[in-house]
Formats: C-alpha cells, structure tokens, sequence
C-alpha cells in the first residue's frame, strides 16, 4: 500500500511539475511577443488591435484544451481510423470534432518518374513538364512524407497525420475568420521554412470587430528553434492567394520547440 502511495504521489508530483513547466513556458513566450509587437515600427493602433486579437484567440484556444486533445487523439482513433475504408475522404460525423482542416489523407503532394518511382515535392521539386499529385487523388501511390513507407490512405498514415501531428485542426479553421482580399504585410517577411529564424505581422485589412492578425517568429534555442505563432493564420492565404476565400484557422502556440536544422 505504501508502495502504492509512494507511486501515485510520484505521479502527481510529475505531472504538477509538467503543467507548471508548460504554464512558464506559454507565459514566457506571450511576454516575449507582446514585447516584440510593440517595438514594431508599425501604427500604434496596429499593435493594440493585434494584441488584443491575440488575446481573443487564446481565450478560444486553451493551451490545455490543446493538451487534453493530443494526449487523448492517439487512443480515441486508433480503433476508428483501422476499421475506416481505404477509400474514404473524411471522418464519419460521429467523430466530427477529430476532423482535419485539410484532407484525412494529408497535405502533401508527390511525382512520378518515367521509371514509375514517386518522389516528394517537399524533397524533390517536380521537374518541368511533370504533372504533381496531391497525396488525396486516389491515383497517388507514393509514401506520406510523415508515415515513411506507407501510403497516405493507410490507416497507419491517417493515425500519424490526425493524432499526432494535425489534431482536430478543422474546428479551428471553422472557428476563425473569412479571408476575402490577400492579407497584409505589416512587418517582417514570410518565413522560408520550419527552422529558419524570423518573423511576420500579418493583418486582413478589416477593422474593428473584423480585424484579424497573425505573429509568427521562429528564433535559435540551442539545437532547437522556438515556434510562436498566435492570432490566425494569414500567412497560408497570403502566401497562396489562389486559396481565397478561405478561413484562416485561429492559432495560439506561444512557445514549442522544434529541432532546429
């Protein structure tokens, strides 16, 4: 019984010092970014409206909503997403709330050489006069660059896209707002990659109750790179105009950790 005592407090001591960890860090990274927006050499109404969309969408997005959402995705799918037929292009309405703001069979694109060999686009850029392949045309029949050897429509590549790495993403997307003209630049550049240091201030050019924003920084930490991203993403319809009208899903990671290149 002591034993058990012994275990059960271990636990709770363990999980107490995680939360407390993830606490700090989320209030570390919001202070960083507020103190960043304002040092922008932007109109000072820009950056009150900004901080103050910020402030909306983390109090429709709960860290540990978040949290509680990819701990549990894992084991509530994985029954579900085994017995799904290769064929389907979405999840039942029963399970609406695990949908994916993209495709169940993920977001990648791929190519076919004259040797019928499938390439990725992320890796090899398709040459000229090939046509790509999003990974949810039925006749794509590469590897999903998340699941290494299996194919997006395997319920091994939907289990790694919606419960580990894109977790019930759609209802933010449903959630933020409607993007009808390209956004605005307001300060920095478009971030070339995952891992390369930067930042941008995006904004959809609404004013009052329709103004919508978006901070993304990306910064070195060690071997790591720290990830802030908060408001709604612009920066997906700015970078693909083609896309509007479109929803910007609403976000708010005000600290992750990412291994750095």
């Amino acid at each position: 019984m002591m034993i058990l005592l012994y275990a059960i407090s271990a636990l709770a001591a363990l999980v107490l010092l995680v939360a407390g960890a993830v606490a700090l860090a989320q209030a570390f990274g919001r202070a960083q970014a507020r103190r960043r927006v304002m040092a922008l050499d932007i109109a000072p109404e820009h950056k009150s409206a900004a901080l103050a969309y910020f402030e909306r969408a983390d109090n429709q997005l709960s860290t540990w909503r978040a949290i509680w959402d990819h701990l549990r995705a894992p084991f509530v799918l994985w029954g579900p997403l085994r017995r799904l037929p290769r064929p389907a292009n979405d999840l039942p309405d029963s399970m609406a709330y695990w949908r994916n703001d993209v495709s169940i069979n993920g977001d990648g694109w791929g190519w076919r050489d004259a040797q019928g060999k499938w390439h990725q686009c992320s890796v090899e850029p398709t040459p000229p006069g090939i046509a790509a392949v999003p990974y949810t045309d039925p006749d794509y029949g590469g590897d999903a660059y998340y699941a290494p050897g299996h194919h997006p429509r395997s319920w091994w590549a939907r289990w790694v896209w919606l419960a580990l790495r894109n977790v019930a993403s759609k209802r933010l997307k449903d959630a933020g707002p409607l993007v009808t003209q390209r956004p605005i630049l307001l300060a920095g550049a478009p971030l070339a990659s995952a891992t390369q240091p930067g930042f941008a201030l995006f904004w959809n050019g609404g004013d009052g109750d329709n103004a919508a924003y978006q901070w993304h920084s990306i910064d070195t930490w060690g071997p790591f790179v720290r990830w802030t991203n908060a408001g709604c993403k612009l920066g997906v319809p700015y970078t693909y105009p083609e896309l509007i009208p479109s929803r910007a899903m609403l976000t708010c990671t005000w600290f992750a950790l990412k291994k750095g290149d």
